[in-house]
């Protein structure tokens, strides 16, 4: 839903090319149509993964134990499965929270994309607590696309050489490998790194007076928006952030770019 912004080369059409530039008001207007399409799209996939959460929590519920046992004390394994269903819960009920806030004119897309990432990582906590409670080891959770959290895992970056003979050299990397491996990235986004060409990242509002212009509102990757105004920027929507569940549910998830 997110493959490159229909409208940008549009939008960053030269000025001496005549009949392609809009007016400041057309764009202004061509942006804010833009957005609320995504959001309305993105609002929809929310409601959707936070509803499949729920189904899910409702026929796996776990139930565990007391906290203490009769000896006082409890078992790892059911102390690692109580911590992350609890977590799972949390998670659950902070997605649920985002989604209530939808219709809200201050959330934006990373906002709804946070909805999502918290209800699919409340799953997989859910399946872990039920892994540990059974005394088993669970499947490491997965680690999402930093460029678009709502894609696919993240692919390993490329493996280091193996240690050979002193004298054997490392091959040098190119510029475009480098940047490939220097954020989680899905095996689309990653390919389109490698290519030179720009990933299909998950855009942010920000509007005209925080971008320092007069020309109106912009759209740019969610994770350019300064981390005072978003705190999903540096956390992929919160995937990186195991704290992410309680700063939803506290409401210190609020913070506006100015308007």
């Amino acid at each position: 839903m997110f493959r490159r912004w229909w409208f940008v080369r549009l939008l960053s059409a030269p000025p001496d090319e005549p009949g392609r530039r809009l007016p400041e008001r057309e764009r202004r207007e061509l942006v804010l149509r833009e957005w609320e399409v995504l959001r309305e799209r993105l609002a929809r996939i929310a409601a959707e993964r936070v509803t499949a959460a729920g189904e899910l929590f409702r026929a796996a519920e776990l139930r565990l134990p007391a906290e203490a046992s009769a000896s006082g004390a409890e078992s790892p394994a059911d102390s690692a499965a109580r911590t992350a269903y609890l977590w799972a819960l949390e998670a659950y009920e902070a997605a649920g929270r985002l989604l209530d806030q939808a219709d809200d004119p201050h959330t934006d897309l990373p906002d709804l994309a946070a909805a999502v990432v918290l209800a699919e990582q409340a799953v997989e906590r859910l399946a872990a607590a039920h892994t540990l409670y059974a005394g088993a080891r669970p499947a490491p959770l997965a680690v999402r696309c930093f460029y678009n959290p709502l894609h696919g895992p993240a692919v390993p970056a490329a493996a280091p050489d193996r240690p050979g003979k002193k004298q054997r050299q490392r091959p040098t990397r190119g510029a475009r490998e480098a940047a490939a491996d220097r954020r989680p990235a899905c095996r689309s986004c990653r390919r389109a790194i490698l290519a030179g060409e720009t990933p299909d990242v998950l855009p942010a509002l920000l509007p005209a007076k925080a971008a320092g212009r007069r020309t109106g509102p912009v759209l740019v990757p969610y994770y350019t928006i300064p981390q005072q105004w978003s705190p999903w920027s540096a956390t992929a929507c919160g995937a990186y952030d195991p704290d992410a569940p309680a700063l939803v549910l506290r409401g210190a998830h609020h913070r506006h770019p100015p308007h």
